[in-house]
């Protein structure tokens, strides 16, 4: 036989087989012994905003029979009045374009299975509390019914949400907040896209306040102040608006994009400009106490002073953690902080860059980012430079007064040789007078960094003795006289040093470096 006839032959009885297969009739098994396995008896979805939709579940529903099933009805018991939304193997509506709640006659031939994914959205009532909302999925096959519990518990919230054109910078959108806006902690706020706070005006958020974010979102303090007013018992808490457990932990999930939009040479050209979760601005006096903002994309963005302001943003009794990028970026800033914790983040806990005026006192920037990918920047990098159109060199030296002091600078990246926690990058390093770090625990291995920007007190090469850097304790461990620093008063008054950051006392005139005392 030819190459070619054999070749004919074949691809003929390829297509006689299909055809055969094509018209062969599925055999069910009606056995009422033979019925359903899903992988999950119980469907439960973390806490849901009401309004807000969920992310998707699925069930796994499972022939484990050598017989094909025919299901005759899957129905979401609910209806179309259910909270929860279903799509069964891809179909989502039914035929008339509804929402699918029910579907007839589904095969699951031999030993398959199946796919359905739920989503819920929870419609508001007048409780604070949380509140459960149910359904079922319900199965129909050989005589029986079998079922599968829909559970969501769901919350209601204050919603902010500011609609518009945003990055016209000159001519931003009206604002929605009023100009002295306070957020109480009665419900959780949720904030939906870019909400600004107008020039001269101020937002207060009261301790135990719950503030969400959703992606691309957060606050923009143009020209006025935002006031956080925490307490050791009620912080106030920023974290992203997905509240299922895979969430808890996941950062960049928020944090301001501006989209813009303009026209180059006839076409069209869009792109995105990110800012921090809270940008400041050109701010005026804005204080943070006693708070915790997580899982962003930058946590902290500080630009430049509000006209006639002392400074930017105090920041205290802080933790700021899991950030992808940056936990606090300054450009020409003016921070005064004292008693904060910035940890893990993918690029640098602290970026001071562009001069200002920086005042960081018994603070711990630990980077011990293990989120899978490689950190490629230090714990804090400080700057003051940047170069120009036409490769001009713009120099905006650090003012005076600006130090970081009895702070703990560390991570896990000071394992490698040619890698300090602690960069700078000084136009002319000679010009500080005064160290800009005193009695501080750092990683510094290179030969050429500036030392005149340490003072005698500081140790560059002495690992922190973490309690647990896995579980973020950055508590110190056992009695070293290492960790000892110096006094932070003045600049700062002895009621803003006498207590760390858990609330615990500590000395004023030799307290351990970093934000936790030893007790």
């Amino acid at each position: 036989m030819s190459k070619r006839v054999f070749v004919i032959f074949m691809i003929i009885n390829v297509i006689v087989w299909a055809s055969i297969q094509g018209c062969t009739k599925i055999t069910y098994t009606t056995d009422p012994n033979s019925i359903l396995e899903f992988s999950d008896d119980t469907l439960m979805f973390d806490s849901v905003f009401t309004t807000i939709g969920s992310i998707s579940l699925y069930l796994s529903v499972i022939n484990p029979h050598d017989q094909a099933l025919l299901i005759d009805e899957i129905e979401l018991e609910g209806g179309e009045f259910s909270s929860y939304r279903i799509n069964i193997d891809g179909q989502g509506l039914d035929s008339s374009g509804n929402e699918l709640v029910s579907m007839q006659d589904v095969t699951i031939l031999p030993n398959d299975s199946l796919f359905i994914f739920v989503e819920v959205t929870i419609d508001p009532t007048n409780t604070s509390l949380a509140f459960i909302n149910e359904d079922r999925l319900s199965f129909k096959v050989n005589g029986n019914d079998q079922f599968v519990d829909l559970i969501s518990y769901g919350r209601n919230a204050v919603f902010h949400h500011q609609p518009g054109n945003w990055f016209n910078y000159n001519n931003p959108p009206e604002n929605v907040l009023e100009c002295e806006e306070v957020w109480n902690s009665d419900l959780p706020h949720v904030i939906y896209g870019p909400i600004r706070v107008a020039p001269g005006c101020s937002l207060t958020i009261e301790a135990g306040a719950e503030v969400y974010v959703h992606s691309g979102s957060g606050i923009w303090v143009q020209g006025g102040s935002i006031n956080i007013n925490g307490t050791i018992d009620e912080k106030v808490v920023f974290q992203g608006d997905r509240l299922s457990s895979s969430y808890l932990d996941y950062p960049g999930q928020w944090g301001l994009e501006f989209p813009i939009e303009f026209q180059y040479q006839g076409e069209n050209i869009y792109y995105t400009v990110s800012r921090g979760g809270i940008w400041l601005d050109r701010s005026t006096n804005s204080s943070i106490n006693h708070a915790i903002i997580k899982n962003a994309n930058v946590g902290i963005w500080v630009d430049s002073l509000g006209q006639g302001a002392e400074y930017a943003l105090k920041l205290s009794n802080t933790k700021i953690y899991n950030m992808s990028s940056v936990g606090l970026l300054s450009q020409g800033g003016y921070v005064n902080g004292v008693n904060n914790l910035i940890a893990d983040c993918g690029e640098a806990c602290g970026a001071f860059t562009l001069g200002g005026k920086i005042v960081m006192h018994l603070s711990t920037f630990a980077n011990y980012w293990v989120d899978g990918t490689v950190r490629q920047g230090s714990s804090v990098y400080i700057n003051d430079w940047y170069e120009s159109s036409g490769n001009i060199i713009q120099h905006r030296p650090f003012e005076e007064g600006t130090e970081f002091r009895n702070c703990l600078i560390w991570g896990n990246n000071a394992e490698l040789d040619d890698f300090d926690e602690l960069v700078s990058s000084l136009y002319i390093p000679s010009i500080y007078a005064s160290p800009l770090f005193t009695s501080c625990g750092l990683d510094v291995q290179d030969e050429d960094f500036p030392n005149n920007l340490l003072d005698v007190n500081c140790t560059t090469d002495i690992a922190p003795d973490f309690v647990s850097t896995f579980d973020r304790n950055f508590h110190l461990n056992g009695n070293s006289t290492v960790w000892q620093g110096v006094s932070s008063t003045p600049p700062f008054d002895a009621s803003d040093v006498s207590k760390d950051l858990d609330g615990q006392p500590r000395s004023t005139f030799s307290p351990d470096r970093g934000c936790f005392e030893r007790q």
